[in-house]
């Protein structure tokens, strides 16, 4: 883990020992991409197109706050002290860091260095744990002073510390600005959420290749993107089997515990979000491993490099708290996934039919204690230990009045009710669906929630693992 000192950021920003030549790449890369030009292996069809005169990048990506009317006044006055409303570099002085860190690349994109000095001081002022912020601020003095810098790799004879923690630093910004660039389009949501019952208010999706996770709002109209986010994952990338391999697992979890910094070591920062790593699907599949989580980062730092976990999943501190104060336990499903695939909330409709109509006859043939019908849903070896139906209360054949025995009519059979349906799917070897629902059973009024992992071979679904949550 790469931790920084605490020492005053524009202080250390002068007496960084990296030349401009060694932190250029990063500031270029980003005003390249902004001008859609092609830098460092990146094509040019996926740069942001840039700003008119009438719209801002920062606006246009909705990152940042709505500054307030008036002008806005900067820490650091320089040639762009003050700036008029609707100017298109608001965003490079308001809203969160990630936002402020694009606006700056804008103004070095549009030639307005001035503007991105001050914003880049005042950035690294109010956050001095942002490592790739101060090198953007460092590469701009150096700039001013008149140093001419060289835009692919830091001098031959940089120390193998200061290559290695550039190479990271380059690999951040390239997972911020492309992940920003290629934003979800407006109204659509990840073909992997099915189906989310009411009861669920908040789901998490989370797409490795773009470093994003995406946080979600399960309203009347249904889903709605809340906010989105940069995260770290394991260091040797996804796609967990065994402990130790530091790998971030794939597939569909559910948060199961939360913890508060105060009970975790320091590299948790602000708090945790246990996932339920392994689920059944996992163990049936052979994975090992435990305590993966959704944490924070150390606070003398704001983020990790794209890939510098155990396993884990790790956000901002003011990101990671967001999360915890608005997802709750048990319910709150998370999507991990190599890449989300982003449809019109309408486009999938014959998909979930498909889907919904082999729930629905499970659910059918369950209702009916159909045990040879319901076997054919199984994978062998998958099928539930207990028994289908709960026993019914004993029920007296007869009553006697004066003295006299009635006999007494069969007692109907309660139906089995299912409610709370919530679909999920995923895919890498095979698609695959996770579906929990809460059973109510009959005379003997139990109720559980159960939670099936279901696979498709073909053109056919089958359970392969299937448990009570709760």
């Amino acid at each position: 883990m790469m931790q920084e000192d605490d020492a005053p950021a524009a202080g250390r920003a002068r007496g960084w020992p990296r030349t401009a030549a060694a932190v250029a790449s990063v500031i270029v890369l980003g005003a390249g991409l902004f001008a859609s030009t092609e830098l460092h292996g990146i094509p040019s069809q996926h740069a942001t197109r840039q700003a008119s005169s009438g719209a801002a990048i920062g606006a246009e990506i909705a990152l940042a706050d709505d500054p307030p009317p008036g002008r806005v006044r900067m820490p650091y006055p320089d040639s762009a002290s003050t700036l008029p409303p609707g100017s298109p570099f608001v965003a490079a002085f308001k809203g969160s860091p990630e936002s402020r860190l694009i606006g700056i690349y804008q103004a070095i994109g549009e030639q307005k260095t001035d503007i991105a000095i001050d914003a880049a001081a005042s950035l690294v002022h109010d956050v001095p744990g942002f490592r790739l912020a101060q090198l953007v601020y460092g590469d701009l003095l150096s700039a001013r002073m008149g140093n001419s810098p060289r835009f692919t790799t830091p001098p031959p004879d940089a120390p193998p510390a200061e290559k290695t923690e550039l190479a990271q630093l380059h690999d951040e910004a390239v997972a911020r600005l492309q992940a920003l660039q290629e934003r979800p389009p407006a109204g659509e949501v990840p073909a992997e959420f099915i189906l989310l019952p009411r009861a669920v208010h908040h789901a998490i999706a989370v797409d490795t290749s773009r470093q994003r996770l995406y946080l979600f709002e399960n309203g009347p109209q249904g889903m709605r993107l809340v906010s989105d986010h940069y995260v770290s994952v394991g260091k040797q990338g996804v796609g967990k089997e065994v402990k130790g391999d530091q790998r971030t697992p794939l597939g569909v979890y559910f948060v199961s515990d939360r913890m508060a910094n105060g009970a975790l070591a320091p590299e948790f920062g602000s708090g945790a979000m246990e996932l339920n790593y392994p689920n059944l699907f996992d163990k049936i599949n052979g994975r090992t491993g435990s305590g993966i989580y959704l944490h924070g980062v150390p606070f003398n730092t704001y983020s990790r490099p794209p890939r510098d976990s155990d396993g884990c999943i790790t956000l901002a501190n003011a990101d990671l708290t967001m999360l915890m104060n608005t997802v709750p336990l048990h319910d709150t499903p998370v999507i991990v996934t190599r890449k989300l695939h982003w449809v019109p909330s309408d486009a999938t409709a014959v998909h979930r039919a498909e889907i919904l109509d082999a729930i629905n006859h499970w659910q059918s043939v369950r209702a009916a204690d159909d045990r040879a019908g319901l076997a054919a849903f199984y994978e062998p070896g998958a099928e539930p230990p207990v028994p289908l139906a709960p026993p019914e209360p004993v029920r007296p054949a007869f009553v006697v009045v004066k003295g006299k025995r009635r006999a007494l009519p069969p007692a109907p059979r309660q139906p089995i009710v299912f409610d709370d349906l919530s679909v999920l799917t995923w895919s890498d070897a095979k698609e695959t669906m996770v579906v929990t629902f809460h059973e109510h059973a009959g005379h003997s009024g139990r109720e559980r929630v159960l939670r099936q992992y279901w696979e498709r071979d073909r053109d056919q679904w089958k359970i392969m693992a299937e448990g009570t949550v709760r």
